[in-house]
């Protein structure tokens, strides 16, 4: 029997140089990779200013940049800087600052002492007596304190004073056709008749009184027109006054 090996030997060497074949041109397509790969690149310290920008945390506040120099060595076209919106704060408002104003004191009235008229004569025309309706005033009268003479043609007509003493007389002209009045002097009631037959100058006293305040209203209550010539306050601790009538020239 012919001993045959399992693998032709002459087909040896052919495969050995196709493998070493194939492992050569893997290391050459190795070294080619590796020769094609970017070298690490290194920094380069240049002498170009940074160009730096601060953002900023509060709002309205702008903060300057600086503006980069360009040298030869850019080689890209300068680009124009974004501009940036400035925001304008309103001017802030002077601060009030509390002044304590010190309070205003009430001016104190001070109690001023009053000199009261104890007595005297009032004048149907003076200030003090308080009249109240249709009254007319007259002037030259005859026979009356002063010419003067205050009449009354209207029922409800009143006048008022107050007075200090101890009584008060009133003086007026009775006559024909005159009316009825009422006087209250305080709480106290009293009623007089001015009529008379003939025109003549007559009074009414009251009854003696404290030394004190008093008030007197005289009311027009019924007849015809009344008058009043004038009041007399009596103070029993001096001459009483008396009323002159005044001649009419």
């Amino acid at each position: 029997m012919d001993n045959k090996p399992p693998v032709d030997r002459s087909l040896i060497i052919p495969i050995l140089i196709s493998a070493f074949s194939v492992a050569g041109i893997c290391l050459v397509l190795l070294a080619l990779r590796l020769s094609a790969a970017p070298a690490n690149a290194q920094p380069t310290l240049t002498n170009t200013p940074m160009k730096f920008q601060y953002l900023g945390t509060e709002p309205g506040i702008v903060f300057p940049t600086e503006a980069s120099t360009p040298t030869p060595m850019d080689t890209q076209p300068p680009v124009a800087p974004t501009p940036t919106q400035e925001i304008i704060l309103p001017t802030p408002t002077a601060t009030r600052r509390a002044t304590r104003v010190p309070p205003v004191v009430a001016a104190t009235a001070t109690a001023t002492a009053t000199v009261v008229q104890i007595g005297g004569v009032y004048d149907d025309a003076d200030f003090r007596l308080a009249y109240t309706g249709n009254w007319i005033a007259q002037s030259g009268v005859s026979n009356t304190f002063k010419n003067t003479l205050h009449i009354s043609s209207t029922i409800g007509d009143s006048v008022l004073l107050s007075f200090v003493g101890q009584k008060i007389r009133l003086v007026f002209q009775a006559g024909p056709s005159l009316g009825t009045i009422a006087l209250r002097l305080d709480s106290v009631d009293f009623t007089l008749d001015q009529s008379a037959t003939q025109t003549i100058a007559s009074q009414w006293e009251s009854p003696t009184l404290s030394l004190s305040s008093h008030s007197l209203t005289i009311t027009h209550i019924s007849g015809g027109s009344i008058n009043v010539d004038s009041l007399v306050v009596v103070d029993l601790g001096t001459a009483t006054p008396t009323v002159t009538p005044t001649a009419t020239p």
